[in-house]
């Protein structure tokens, strides 16, 4: 949590001055990405991405235009996104329920109802994913326009802070909330007014003047508060409640936080805790906080005075590589928390996650795909992490682990294969060409001297998930995937997009999971299928639409005219654990990549700069949306009950919607061939695809 209360004692107090933004003109501003984030979402209140998955519309429009913004005013932002958490007193995290679960279910009450007002505004109080899971996508965002962004070793307060303070001046200014003053930093700026132009800050000499304190006193004083990293001193909660002048009238009482600790060690509520260690490990945090600095090393805040076990305090240090890596983009956190903090949570998904289908794909498949990331890591990463256990939680079972690695985890056999692909891709690197040419990469007489790390990464994501073995040699499942990405390839002139082929490869794994089917799953919402007598036809739309439901729709024209799913959110759900897990196999060939030949993957190397690239094609989770599965599941419906000339009835609302419609049909329509295709030699639910693809055709090609 931030700094407790400090905002509207700050505001009692009149301490917050208004000046023209043209004050920050020719400034580089530093700019805390989790809080502008946090108030660009708040600002949308866009309820639909609970609704239908992925990210608002709105958003990336949202963003442009504050970059524009800052253009247009001469300020060059830099973006410092938080990395790691650090780590916590009590041990690991645990994937406990939140409150999201009880507003969606309330607000799908009310949809269900006719009420689709009042579900927008309880979707939107209840985000599909966590805030740090949107970055990624915004991180693109930010690249395609060329602004500067990076992410901090862990708190982008404490980066923010060390740029700001070094001689060489890397930011002017610092764009945060109130809590980057704890960093002994002298202003910040708290908000900017684009419609006034105009910008809010924050003097910290004026605060502590107006406290009667010292630097030293206000940092003990927002400890005491309760921050992000020390719970609220217990003495000072009482039956009217807490505020922030509470902890200032102690500190002048007492001098310092410690003194105030320890003369009131006898207060029944303090009693029951051991509150100095809390407060010294914050006071430790704060002062002696891992930073990225300007040299590429990394290490603490006042390293002259930093202890020896900050390793206890921040959490366990890990390979410089991958700081690197995370600091660029070319990572993300998840991988590298699951082996500091020692679990993987798996929480919540937009439709709540209540069917027996989707707990199995995370227990087990799931399951099976992080045991194999991590061996391969704690095989690289040294002595401490070879023996470390590493569990995977849930938030139905949160009292269950299922063990991913320990001490009697093997890692043999498991490595990323060394891969001489450039004679044989020919610079295609794309899933549907490795696919093709695996055997030949394996096989390669230059894989051991002129390795390609690019490639070696996309095979090691498709060894991963079970499509190819360490010979080159196809599963039945790689089999069945290379088939249907040369059914797709043939359904279109040029070759498919990277996403397309992503979107076939999550269909193989549903497919072979049997939960690509025309069947309802266990827990199943919708009312309007029963509507229609034939059973058949019934089993065809589920199919269709869950198709349809993997592939991307396309940009947004407008409001959304076709309602809401469930049931295709759910399915949508599992299709973003499929590229969780792509992604984070990606994230684990690309950080041991690193440690193990750190010199080719140095900043701005060709081969860096190619796997920046590589991921960028790669789905991202947070995208995931089920809005194609909606468009052909409401096309398909209508097709049902009233026979040919379905796409004109719904193609003016369909235009309205999205860009460009036709577009997003036609790619459902192209890996819906391609699942034909993997059903035909898995052997799963074939007959019914088959027939599926044969009834839907009529309706689809009024489009095609």
């Amino acid at each position: 949590m931030p700094i407790r209360n400090i905002d509207v004692y700050v505001r009692e107090l009149k301490l917050t001055q208004e000046t023209r933004v043209g004050a920050l003109a020719e400034t580089r501003l530093g700019i805390e990405g989790h809080n502008w984030l946090r108030q660009l979402l708040f600002n949308m209140r866009d309820g639909e991405p609970a609704a239908m998955g992925g990210v608002s519309p709105a958003l990336e429009s949202e963003i442009v235009k504050e970059l524009e913004f800052f253009q247009s005013n001469n300020i060059t932002p830099v973006f410092v996104f938080s990395g790691l958490p650090v780590a916590r007193k009590d041990g690991r995290s645990t994937a406990k329920d939140d409150y999201r679960l009880g507003y969606r279910q309330s607000a799908w009450e009310q949809y269900r109802h006719g009420h689709t007002e009042q579900a927008l505004r309880g979707w939107s109080t209840s985000s599909p994913q966590a805030l740090v899971d949107t970055i990624p996508f915004v991180m693109q965002v930010l690249q395609a326009h060329g602004a500067e962004f990076m992410r901090a070793p862990y708190s982008a307060w404490a980066q923010l802070a060390y740029l700001y303070k070094h001689d060489s001046q890397p930011i002017h200014a610092i764009y945060s909330s109130l809590d980057v003053l704890m960093f002994d930093v002298d202003r910040v700026v708290t908000a900017i007014g684009h419609a006034r132009s105009t910008f809010s800050w924050v003097q910290r000499d004026y605060l502590l003047g107006r406290c009667r304190i010292t630097a030293e006193q206000f940092l003990d004083i927002c400890i005491l508060a309760g921050c992000d990293w020390c719970p609220t001193f217990p003495a000072l909660l009482d039956d009217v409640g807490f505020s922030f002048k509470s902890a200032v009238d102690m500190t002048h009482q007492y001098h310092s936080g410690l003194n105030a600790i320890q003369m009131l060690t006898d207060h029944p509520s303090v009693r029951a805790t051991n509150y100095s260690d809390s407060f010294l490990r914050a006071y430790c945090i704060v002062r002696y906080h891992i930073v990225l600095h300007l040299d590429g090393s990394v290490g603490p805040l006042n390293p002259e005075f930093a202890p020896n076990d900050l390793h206890d305090i921040i959490g366990y240090r890990l390979p410089v590589a991958a700081y690197h890596l995370l600091a660029r983009g070319a990572i993300h956190p998840p991988i590298l928390n699951m082996l500091v903090n020692g679990t993987w949570l798996e929480f919540s998904p937009p439709d709540n996650g209540e069917s027996c289908e989707y707990h199995r794909l995370i227990t087990q498949w799931e399951g099976d795909v992080y045991t194999q990331q991590c061996r391969l890591l704690c095989k690289h990463l040294g002595p401490f992490f070879a023996q470390r256990k590493v569990v995977l939680q849930t938030w139905f079972e949160p009292r269950t682990e299922v063990v991913l690695h320990d001490t009697k985890s093997v890692s043999q056999g498991v490595s990323i294969p060394a891969v001489g692909a450039a004679a044989v891709l020919n610079g295609d690197m794309s899933v549907s060409s490795v696919m093709e040419n695996s055997r030949m990469m394996a096989a390669a007489p230059e894989a051991s001297s002129n390795s390609n790390p690019a490639a070696e990464l996309l095979v090691w994501v498709l060894q991963s998930l079970g499509f190819i073995v360490s010979s080159g040699e196809h599963t039945k499942l790689g089999s069945a995937l290379n088939a249907g990405l040369q059914a797709l390839q043939s359904q279109f002139q040029e070759r498919p997009a990277e996403l397309l082929q992503w979107a076939v490869v999550a269909a193989a794994v549903l497919i072979d999971q049997g939960l690509l089917t025309g069947e309802k799953w266990s827990v199943s919402y919708d009312d309007e299928l029963s509507l229609i007598t034939d059973a058949q036809q019934q089993k065809f739309i589920r199919i269709v639409a869950r198709i349809a439901t993997l592939t991307p729709p396309g940009a947004r024209r407008g409001p959304w005219k076709f309602g809401y799913n469930r049931d295709l959110l759910a399915f949508s759900s599992a299709a973003r654990l499929v590229q969780k897990a792509v992604g984070s196999s990606a994230d684990t060939a690309r950080l041991v990549g690193a440690i193990t030949g750190g010199a080719a993957l140095a900043p701005e190397s060709t081969q860096l700069l190619q796997l920046q690239e590589l991921r960028r094609t790669m789905p991202l989770e947070c995208t995931t949306s089920n809005a194609t599965g909606v468009l052909v599941y409401v096309l398909l419906v209508d097709y049902a009950r009233n026979g040919a000339g379905c796409w004109a009835r719904i193609q003016a609302a369909a235009e309205e919607s999205l860009v460009d419609a036709r577009q997003a049909l036609r790619d459902a329509w192209g890996v819906a061939g391609a699942v034909r295709a993997i059903a035909k030699v898995c052997g799963n639910a074939d007959k019914d695809i088959a027939n599926a693809y044969s009834w839907a055709q009529t309706a689809f090609s009024e489009v095609l």
